[in-house]
């Protein structure tokens, strides 16, 4: 007898948790500046193909896992991986990995390593393969997120998933900037899109959010909270599962 599969739709009635088919799930706030997906160049000792990557708007993507190993160009300063150099590029990233997966997240900017922050986007990525998302009962999440990173300045806090009613809301914040988010999550997809708020030198700013789950029973998750009217608030985020 052949294995049954389930839509999404009879998963959602039994109260089972959709699979999402395998592949890259990402998005990246400006894309004329960096793009996100599967990774395609091979490079030996440094980049490998077919893993979560990063590379310019015209040119071919690069891993995240080569970016974070290159021990020429890379350190890691609390827990957030940087890399570029002041001596041969103005090309810089400041990322994080989530739960030890192929999984990412965080900003890429031209200019002076930590001082100017020109031409910045934010961004997620990852690997989605065997993801699955609950269709009830809640979770929380310890989430860091990467805003103009200096070495400092994380910004951490929990998000609150419902999967019974579909909503994640929560916040994370540093000294000086607090981002919250409300989003409607999508089980069938495994995304979760809202809005955002950045609350700043008491300035409020609204914006919007967006991201995915990644693993079985939406072990952790990714995404980004943007703003049109100040993009210097635009802030990536992940994290896992409490």
């Amino acid at each position: 007898m052949k294995p049954v599969q389930l839509s999404w739709i009879a998963a959602a009635f039994l109260g089972l948790s959709p699979v999402v088919q395998a592949g890259f799930d990402g998005a990246i706030s400006d894309n004329s500046l960096r793009q996100v997906g599967e990774s395609e160049v091979y490079v030996p000792f440094f980049h490998s193909k077919g893993k979560a990557g990063i590379g310019s708007a015209t040119g071919k993507r690069v891993d995240f896992d080569g970016l974070a190993g290159n021990i020429f160009s890379s350190k890691e300063r609390d827990s957030v991986h940087t890399s570029g150099s002041k001596h041969f590029s103005n090309s810089h990233y400041n990322f994080v990995q989530v739960a030890n997966q192929d999984i990412w997240f965080g900003e890429w900017y031209e200019g002076t390593q930590d001082a100017d922050f020109n031409n910045r986007t934010v961004y997620y990525v990852g690997n989605d393969a065997g993801t699955t998302v609950p269709t009830s009962g809640t979770a929380t999440y310890n989430i860091t997120g990467i805003n103009k990173f200096s070495g400092s300045n994380k910004l951490s806090g929990t998000f609150n998933a419902d999967f019974s009613n579909q909503t994640l809301t929560g916040d994370i914040s540093n000294a000086t900037l607090t981002v919250g988010v409300n989003s409607t999550i999508d089980s069938a997809t495994a995304s979760f899109n809202g809005s955002a708020t950045a609350t700043q030198a008491g300035s409020v700013t609204q914006g919007s959010s967006q991201g995915h789950f990644f693993g079985a029973d939406a072990a952790s998750l990714a995404g980004i909270a943007t703003f049109t009217s100040n993009s210097d608030l635009d802030t990536a985020f992940g994290g896992e599962k409490q």
